[in-house]
């Protein structure tokens, strides 16, 4: 029984270096014993430490290496791929004395193998540290309104630091990211409270802005409509001016026209009358129709009045012949006088009397 468990033990011990050597990426201290098997095949993305005597010798670059078995061993493996380092929850304290706990992740890669593997023991624990200890320093600069909203900042400053640090051990750390940030139920009630009076404070200055927005635009439409009406009561005006002096003008023309053909013709007439008289027989006419106004005229106003007219002399023809030839005599007179204004007329304004021609 204890030769079986004998002959076990080595066997066991064999396929757990063979687990190891299958491991591709190794970055934390010594592997142990990793097996050599004189002619190794290094995996791309992947540098090996070969250590002569216990002392670095060379790296062992991927491809076709060959190890010196009992004078050489691979002490180290590093991946040159970039790698994830989870960040555990950790307690914070912010500039306003508010607890949380933050998660997050550390994206790294290994630059230089040689000092990954001889600058530090176990450069993943340390790294994790100190993604800690920086996490707690940039949230104690932000208070925690702050911190929601500039994870950005927190990010950038954490991945500042861990740069700083892990460049001598030959890892750059390219970005930090963080995950979850957790606040205790009270502080989460106390926010909630906050946001619902910050919606409600929003709520109500849209409210009022509205409200104060509808009175400008009321106040500038009853503005407009107050100019445009008297706009257009100026401009009603303005044409009702215009219509009554073109009204005013075309009556004015209008009787002017009417009065300079009323006076041509009464002129016409005067002509005619004047050329009828002084023809033959028109004296004697002339009398006769002055002496039948006359009467006629006697006849009317007997009519009209309550007296009686009577001539002097109803018998004395030639009496009331010579009152008929006194106003024929100041008939012809006033006809005489209307063709002297005539010629004058005519003398000042020659177009007038080629239109009486025509």
């Amino acid at each position: 029984m204890l030769g079986r468990v004998g002959s076990i033990a080595p066997s066991a011990r064999l396929a757990a270096k063979l687990l190891t050597q299958q491991r591709r990426t190794i970055v934390v201290g010594r592997d142990g014993r990793n097996m050599n098997w004189v002619v190794n095949m290094v995996p791309s993305a992947e540098e090996w430490m070969v250590e002569r005597f216990g002392k670095y010798h060379r790296t062992a670059k991927p491809g076709l290496n060959m190890v010196i078995p009992f004078v050489e061993e691979i002490a180290y493996k590093r991946s040159t791929k970039e790698s994830t380092i989870p960040i555990q929850p950790q307690t914070a304290i912010t500039r306003d004395n508010v607890h949380v706990q933050l998660d997050g992740a550390v994206y790294t890669q290994v630059t230089d193998p040689h000092a990954s593997c001889y600058g530090i023991e176990d450069p993943t624990s340390a790294i994790r540290i100190l993604a800690q200890s920086a996490m707690r320093k940039e949230v104690g600069n932000l208070e925690l309104d702050q911190l929601f909203l500039e994870r950005e900042r927190l990010n950038a400053g954490i991945q500042h630091a861990l740069d700083e640090a892990s460049q001598p051990w030959g890892i750059r750390v390219f970005r930090y990211e963080v995950a979850d940030i957790h606040v205790d139920r009270g502080t989460r009630e106390a926010m909630e409270k906050q946001s619902n009076a910050e919606r409600l404070r929003r709520a109500e200055v849209l409210e009022s802005e509205g409200y104060r927005q509808r009175l400008i635009n009321q106040s500038e439409g009853d503005r407009q409509s107050a100019i445009n009406a008297a706009q257009g009561e100026a401009e009603a005006v303005k044409l009702r001016a215009e219509a009554e002096a073109l009204s005013i003008k075309l009556i004015a023309e209008a009787n002017a026209t009417s009065t300079r053909i009323h006076a041509e013709a009464t002129a016409d007439g005067l002509r005619s009358v004047g050329a009828a008289v002084t023809g033959e027989g028109g004296r004697d006419a002339m009398v006769q129709r002055l002496a039948e106004r006359y009467v006629g005229e006697l006849a009317e106003m007997a009519k009209a009045s309550n007296l009686v007219i009577v001539p002097d002399k109803p018998n004395d023809i030639s009496a009331v012949l010579t009152t008929a030839l006194g106003v024929y005599g100041a008939s012809s007179e006033q006809v005489a006088g209307a063709a002297a204004v005539e010629s004058l007329v005519g003398k000042m304004n020659p177009g007038a009397g080629a239109g009486d021609g025509k």
